[in-house]
């Protein structure tokens, strides 16, 4: 069984809130698989009920009126009695009739139960809920595995992730056999991706990614089918809009040319396609701002923005093999430095970082741009070639003196280092970012750590 952090999210739910919970993501991200685990292991009892698979659930719980009604069509659909006050009520696929959301007001103030709702962004845009439960409802959002996670499936111990994060935070090399084995666990996640499914039969395989390919195809399908399917009569430009992502990203600025879609294209015509995508959990938007200071979204530039995949792994079966078999190989000869922000991205969300890239007439380019809690804004450059240390844009971005930037970090396969404000760290180490954000004050630096 895979381990995730949203565990974590969900026995907090149960300890901390009376509120129903609402877990949102891209399909087959496992969503449902962790609330049943959850159910069964902290609650007395459990009753699941999936509305786009289970026929008899999906007849007897439409129309629920109020919450005793509600209450009343669980009873007949159950095996046993729930036990009051001890049991989780899950109903699973919830896009197929989101109005059951709006009964949570009424449910969790009439007590016997606690309720988890779940649903495939891919369709879940509560179309029709005529009134959301706010201050009811506790939402979640859920993303395929992080690397810290794929790193717990490979079998990888607490002890060398805890390592890796303390030589980031103190900022000194990582021990070299620990570094090769990160850098090679690496490249298989960026092959194998986050999908629960995927990364399964990649470790069932005996770490072989004989079959990563072929389901990760299958997922690809999958979204395709379900953006004809709940897109409405926006699904053909979705579509194509998802179509074009892995070529926009082959591109040397990886930004998204509306005139790809057709020509003389204009955003606004196409937001909410992009939108939509977004809110799916099929893609993640990074757009541009042109001041590096907080608040960054003052700045936004509507249009200018760089489109990635919510999943490196499924972004790359979109992509001939030999793209793969490059990045498995560690091949710096090739152009893989899509693939590398989208890795990043990917890590950035999945930590709940806001996402952004810098560019200016002035400055140039600089990859993303990380706003920590109290506006302190540091710039990220990701590398996949091998002039790492070559970065003009973010130099020139750090010599602003109105931004008040004090540094930076550049993310590559090189090992930990550090050159003036300018830090650098294996790409691996996306999941401790989080470290620049937890110690966002003003007398926090990344001077050196004196180890004792």
């Amino acid at each position: 069984m895979l381990k995730r952090k949203v565990t974590e999210h969900l026995v907090s739910w149960k300890n901390t809130t009376k509120k129903a919970l609402l877990v949102t993501g891209a399909r087959q991200v496992g969503k449902s698989f962790a609330i049943r685990e959850f159910g069964k292991a902290e609650f007395g009892s459990y009753f699941e009920a999936n509305l786009a698979l289970d026929a008899d659930a999906r007849e007897t719980l439409f129309g629920a009126r109020n919450a005793s009604d509600f209450i009343n069509r669980i009873s007949l659909l159950t095996h046993s009695p729930l036990k009051e006050g001890d049991a989780l009520v899950f109903i699973d696929e919830i896009q197929e009739y989101p109005e059951i959301v709006t009964l949570a007001k009424a449910l969790v103030e009439d007590g016997r139960f606690r309720y988890a709702f779940s649903g495939s962004m891919l369709g879940t845009e509560f179309k029709g809920i005529t009134s959301f439960p706010v201050g009811y409802v506790e939402q979640l959002v859920m993303r395929p595995l992080d690397f810290e996670e794929f790193s717990w499936a490979v079998g990888v111990g607490e002890d060398p992730l805890a390592d890796v994060r303390a030589c980031l935070r103190e900022q000194h090399e990582v021990p070299g056999y620990l570094h090769d084995a990160f850098s090679r666990n690496f490249r298989a996640y960026l092959v194998a991706g986050g999908m629960p499914e995927v990364v399964q039969a990649y470790i069932d395989a005996g770490y072989s990614l004989t079959r990563t390919r072929a389901l990760q195809s299958a997922l690809v399908s999958q979204y395709a089918q379900d953006i004809s399917k709940y897109a409405g009569t926006r699904a053909l430009s979705v579509r194509d809009i998802f179509d074009l992502l892995p070529l926009q990203l082959e591109e040397d600025s990886h930004r998204f040319v509306l005139a790809s879609i057709e020509e003389e294209a204009r955003y606004d015509t196409y937001d909410r396609d992009f939108l939509w995508l977004v809110n799916a959990g099929v893609a993640h938007m990074v757009r541009q701002t042109t001041e590096a200071k907080s608040p960054l979204r003052r700045t936004e530039v509507p249009g200018r923005f760089k489109l990635y995949q919510s999943d490196t792994g499924m972004l790359l079966s979109r992509y001939p093999q030999a793209t793969a078999r490059a990045v498995y190989l560690d091949r710096r000869d090739q152009n893989l430095g899509g693939i590398y922000e989208n890795a990043v991205a990917q890590g950035l969300a999945a930590a709940g970082i806001p996402l952004w890239y810098f560019s200016s007439e002035r400055v140039g380019e600089v990859d993303f741009l990380m706003q920590g809690a109290n506006g302190r804004v540091l710039p990220i450059e990701v590398k996949s070639g091998r002039k790492v240390k070559s970065h003009a844009a973010l130099n020139r971005l750090l010599g602003v003196s109105e931004y008040r930037i004090r540094d930076a970090i550049v993310l590559s396969r090189n090992n930990v280092s550090k050159e003036g404000s300018v830090l650098y760290a294996p790409i691996y180490t996306i999941f401790c970012l989080d470290e620049f954000t937890e110690k966002d004050d003003e007398n926090f630096t990344f001077a050196p750590v004196a180890l004792g």
